[in-house]
This record gives structure tokens, sequence and C-alpha cells, in this order.
């Protein structure tokens, strides 16, 4: 799950958002302009992408530079939202 996530993420960004990506993008790449080069609204565009991909909801107090500083951290986080959404849909 986390590789799928984490290739979703990168397509959204080269291919939705038309950010160039680096030859090689590490997980400790930051998510601002010194890394991935993603903006306010270019981090709105991506958090709409995965909401509607994968029926989770991001809060934009969870996605501050501290809680999620780098495309790891994203990606993480994206994946314990989608493991809970799961986890919810089965124990029910």
């Amino acid at each position: 799950m986390r590789a799928e996530t984490r290739e979703f993420i990168l397509t959204v960004i080269r291919d939705v958002i038309n950010i160039p990506l680096p030859d090689r993008v590490e997980d400790d790449l930051p998510l601002g302009e010194e890394g991935l080069g993603l903006e306010s609204l270019a981090m709105i565009e991506l958090v709409l992408q995965l909401e509607g991909a994968y029926g989770v909801e991001l809060q934009e107090d969870e996605l501050t530079a501290d809680l999620v500083p780098d495309l790891g951290a994203l990606v993480d986080t994206v994946v314990g939202l989608r493991s809970a959404a799961a986890a919810g849909s089965v124990a029910r």
C-alpha cells in the first residue's frame, strides 16, 4: 500500500499539477520550495486528488510542515488514513 500511495502522489505532482520531478526522488525530500516545489494551491490539488482516490479526509492542520515535512511523512500519513478507513469499513 505504501509503494502504491507514494507512486500516486508522485504521479499527481508530475502529471496533474505539472511540477517536474527530479530524476531521483527520496522520501526525505521536502514538500515545499526547497524540495518538490509544492506551494499552497498545488498542495490543495494534491489533497483533493488523494481524498478522491482513496476516500480519506486530510485535515489542513494535519499537513503542516512540522507534522508532514517531507514526501515520506506525507506517504505515511495517507497510508495511515487509508488503513484506518479500511479497518473502519471492515468493522461495520
